[in-house]
This record gives C-alpha cells, sequence and structure tokens, in this order.
C-alpha cells in the first residue's frame, strides 16, 4: 500500500513497511554502534549515505535541523558521511540513513521524474521491529518544495531544502528510536505536513513522543 497525498503535502509515514534485504543487512552491521557507559543515550550518529551528488549547504541546514528538533529530548544529533566515515569507526548509538535520488536543488528536466506519489522517507523493519535503518526519497522531496520556492535564490533552496530533509529524518527517526509505528494528533510526528509547515522553522516534537524517543533511547527524562 502505498502513502497518499494531496499537492503540496509532505506523507511521512513508513509505509509500505518492508523486511530488510541482505544488501542493506549488510551495510547496517557494518558500521556497527557500541555502548558508551560512560554517556549512555545522549550522543546518536547520524550516518547518511548518497546516491547521487548533494549540496554542502543543504547538509549544514539538515545538520541544524536536526540538532534544533533533537535538543529538547537531550539528544546530541552528529550527523556524518559515510564517504567521509574513518576505518574502525565506532558510535553510541546509529541511525543509517540511504539517501536516493539527488538531495540538491538543481534544475530538474521536465518528466525526470516520473511518479512524485508515495512516501518521502521509509523505515525498515524486521520480525515487526523498527530498524534504524532507512531510506530518503530525495527527488520526491524537492519536487515537492519546487511548488513553493519556485526557482529563484538557489542558495536559499538549497538551505530549505537541507531543512525539509531534517524535518523528513527527524520523523523516521521518532518511529525508528521509539519503535513506534503511529503518529501523534499534531507536531513534527502527525501523520503528515505541508510544503508551508515544513519550512516555517515553528515545529517541534510532542512531549508524548519525546518521551517515547528517551525512553527508547535511554535519554534521561
Amino acid at each position: 500500500m502505498a502513502a497518499q497525498f494531496a499537492a503540496g503535502e509532505f506523507s511521512l509515514f513508513e509505509l509500505p513497511m518492508r523486511l530488510v534485504f541482505a544488501a542493506g543487512l549488510v551495510f547496517f552491521t557494518a558500521v556497527r554502534a557500541y555502548p558508551d557507559t560512560t554517556d549512555p543515550g545522549q550522543s546518536v550518529t547520524v550516518l547518511v549515505d548518497f546516491e547521487k551528488p548533494y549540496s554542502d549547504v543543504s547538509i549544514d541546514a539538515l545538520r541544524h535541523e536536526l540538532q534544533t528538533l533533537f535538543a529538547p529530548s537531550g539528544l546530541k544529533i552528529d550527523l556524518r558521511l559515510k564517504n567521509q566515515l574513518p576505518p574502525g569507526a565506532e558510535f553510541n548509538q546509529l541511525v543509517v540513513f540511504k539517501m536516493k535520488g539527488a538531495c540538491s536543488m538543481v534544475a530538474m528536466p521536465i518528466g525526470a521524474l516520473s511518479d512524485e506519489r508515495g512516501p518521502l522517507a521509509m523505515t525498515y523493519s524486521s520480525d515487526g521491529e523498527l530498524l534504524h535503518f532507512g531510506e530518503v526519497e530525495c527527488d520526491r522531496v524537492r519536487h515537492s518544495l519546487q511548488r513553493v520556492l519556485g526557482k529563484g535564490y538557489p542558495e536559499k533552496r538549497q538551505t530549505a531544502l537541507g531543512m525539509a530533509l531534517g524535518v523528513v529524518m527527524a520523523h523516521e527517526m521518532y518511529h525508528m528510536m521509539a519503535n513506534a509505528k503511529g503518529h501523534t494528533a499534531d507536531g513534527l510526528t502527525k501523520h503528515s505536513l505541508s510544503a508551508e509547515e515544513m519550512l516555517a522553522g515553528d515545529l517541534s516534537i510532542p512531549d508524548v513522543a519525546r518521551r517515547a524517543v528517551q525512553h527508547g533511547s535511554g535519554s534521561p527524562h
């Protein structure tokens, strides 16, 4: 079942849920997280793996958005790029995202995206458990933003893309870290958000979702 959304809306829930395929599972376990007994639950590394070119401006905005959104939960978000990861890297807690498509607000030829419907991001599951491994559909995200942003001010558009990616990923991280398949009635973790809401900069994680994330991550309440 594909997620349905009206024009200009972001459908953020993790349908269709799929079992992790072998290649994804190998990648996930290859960068295993190790417990940090000195500061449990405080630091979360978000590892992003891009399949196509991306914007450094968008990455900076993405990092800032994730850090801002999770700060009230007591979590310190460390965004890392897979292609810049040193050998033997170890982490306290790890979340992995495969960034599909072009994560940059470059000009998109007419017809380049044949089907913009469906989820903007998804979380993998195994035996009913949500894993800390997901995908983000960058082409769908930027295509949706173009309806609101137009084609002017390329630098601002790259920043806007980073903000939107941060919201999409934070929503999926709520599902992952709280092991929650449902949604809240409002805030960042509700069923869907408009492009305008994504770019307004005033979204937050509702208290009920924040407590679930804290419980799942081991962060103090």
